[in-house]
């Protein structure tokens, strides 16, 4: 069996293609793993109520005195960022103040975790802002940080599907079960990770290419990062590499979470089969976690760098701002679930398909509603994809 069954356009070989045409497809247009299956069509996002995220916390308030409140909030049409301005500035304090493990999508309704000083408390319970409704507060031991979810579960409603609703639910499940044979969602990161499309992509690049690493978390820099995991990833599923270990390769325990350094490709080949590993691509930074030297998967990875330009100098410049770490190539899709939105009487809403699933921390819905929306002759792009913030980390 093809372990990664490329969307059925024809990419050609890899050299065929310009280096900006390439990056261009790995961020915008990335290879499909099941385009070979007829897609359901729609739009995305046809309201807020449409796109909903509630986030997987990696752990529960301790309900310790150590300075903090966690509580959850709520809020519908506006980032992540905007909220918690929105919050600071109702309780008086700092943006830096207000905790939160990860950023969520603009246009969409979401509930998410977030960290306030204990002292805020009297004070919560009088904040009115709209469009946000804030949750019950918990004592907690410690501030929360980036990073600190599991993952997020999603309830998506596609609208103006291009077949019935028999038709729509058996196409998706058939992708599904494509996916889960392959071994999960490739996990690229969305078009919205890159804010304003093509000028926020030439923007990360050049950071990276200048080594320029700003403060820690630079969206600018971080945008560099996730263009170039792209583009690694691209390489990966066109050569057929996706699910197949090369010598020097950083894999990952699915079990464990631990890393570790391929030295027999074969032995790990079965492993990766069996789900037990996954490969890692890199998020390239001043210490990034790389395979060793005269590897073919040292030699991959360089390859990436030489097509933007990107030197070690640039790379070591961009200092504690952006280190770098290790990223899956692919993720599972957890405990999916379609059923059929019917018709509203007086809406100005289409029927729809509503998909419900469980994606890890830093992974984009819009990735797996892409693979299911595309088939082998559907246009690109497909509409609702084009938020501006990432339900993700």
């Amino acid at each position: 069996m093809d372990d990664t069954s490329p969307d059925s356009g024809d990419h050609g070989d890899v050299g065929e293609h310009s280096s900006a045409g390439l990056m261009h497809a790995a961020v915008f247009e990335p290879a499909l793993l099941t385009g070979e299956l007829p897609g359901i069509g729609g739009q995305l996002r046809s309201c807020d109520d449409d796109f909903y995220v509630d986030e997987i916390p990696a752990y529960p308030p301790d309900g310790k005195a150590g300075g903090w409140l966690f509580l959850q909030l709520r809020k519908r049409g506006m980032s992540t960022e905007d909220a918690v301005r929105a919050l600071a500035r109702a309780l008086g304090l700092g943006v830096g103040d207000i905790g939160f493990a990860g950023r969520k999508d603009r246009d969409a309704v979401s509930r998410q975790w977030i960290s306030v000083p204990v002292q805020q408390a009297a004070r919560l319970a009088t904040v009115v802002i709209p469009d946000v409704e804030l949750g019950p507060a918990h004592l907690h031991s410690h501030k929360l940080r980036t990073g600190h979810l599991h993952g997020n579960r999603f309830d998506i409603v596609v609208r103006e599907l291009a077949c019935v609703p028999e038709v729509a639910q058996a196409h998706a499940a058939d992708k599904l079960a494509r996916l889960h044979a392959l071994g999960g969602l490739t996990n690229a990161y969305g078009p919205q990770r890159f804010g304003d499309g093509t000028r926020g992509l030439e923007r990360g690049l050049a950071a990276m290419l200048g080594g320029r690493g700003g403060s820690r978390g630079n969206m600018t820099v971080a945008a560099g990062q996730a263009a170039l995991f792209n583009l690694y990833l691209e390489l990966r599923v066109r050569r057929g590499l996706l699910r197949r270990a090369l010598v020097g390769d950083i894999l990952k325990k699915t079990d464990t979470g631990g890393l570790f350094v391929c030295s027999d490709a074969g032995q790990d080949d079965e492993r990766l089969a069996a789900g037990a590993l996954v490969v890692t691509g890199p998020i390239y930074g001043s210490r990034t976690m790389s395979p060793p030297a005269g590897t073919p998967s040292g030699a991959l990875e360089r390859e990436v760098l030489d097509i933007v330009g990107v030197d070690d100098n640039a790379l070591r410049s961009l200092g504690r701002a952006a280190l770098g770490t290790r990223r899956p190539l692919q993720v599972p899709i957890g405990d999916p679930e379609t059923s059929w939105v019917p018709l509203v009487a007086d809406s100005a809403l289409s029927a729809g398909m509503r998909l419900v699933f469980t994606l890890p921390a830093g992974s984009f819905a819009t990735a797996l509603c892409r693979e299911l929306q595309l088939g082998p002759t559907d246009p690109l792009p497909i509409r609702g994809h084009d938020a501006t913030s990432a339900a993700a980390p």
